[in-house]
């Protein structure tokens, strides 16, 4: 493998020459170049920024979801945060995120997958959303698990 320590001949600029990610040929599949190609957020910050369908998927297919952050990493020259912000958007929406991306593209706003929704207001916002729905959740599956009615609860408040 003489080749595997030339440069490329063309397009070379100081963005191009950072590490990113490669294509392993042995196995076809992408491996981390750096070890900063490894530190990213973990599953729950998956589940805070984009919701659960990148959490769920992320957790089912953990190993695809890590080549989809590297394939973002080496094609589009992101830092894993970044990457990891795209791909998660991408697997929450991939219509809006295309749309989004191509918007950038053309000199427009450019979204910031990484913080958006992370600041302490929208994370309590988030958890009290959470608890009301795991709340009616539990609700309903007491509910079908006991034969109760959903609504027996507000009789109390009802018959005052």
């Amino acid at each position: 493998h003489a080749h595997a320590f030339t440069m490329p001949s063309k397009g070379l600029t100081s963005t191009s020459l950072k590490m990113a990610p490669r294509i392993d040929s042995t196995t076809g599949k992408w491996v981390p170049t750096a070890p900063e190609d490894e530190d990213g957020y973990n599953a729950i910050g998956t589940l805070l920024r984009s919701g659960p369908k990148p959490f769920l998927i992320r957790i089912a297919n953990a190993e695809n979801y890590e080549q989809g952050v590297y394939k973002f990493m080496s094609n589009e020259n992101m830092s894993r945060m970044e990457a990891q912000g795209n791909f998660d958007a991408y697997l929450e929406n991939p219509n809006d995120w295309a749309y989004q991306y191509l918007q950038e593209k053309k000199g427009g706003f450019k979204k910031d997958y990484v913080n958006d929704g992370m600041n302490p207001q929208s994370l309590v916002l988030k958890g009290i959303w959470s608890a009301v729905i795991l709340g009616l959740g539990a609700r309903g599956v007491y509910c079908y698990m006991n034969d109760v009615y959903f609504y027996d609860f507000l009789k109390a408040f009802i018959n005052k």
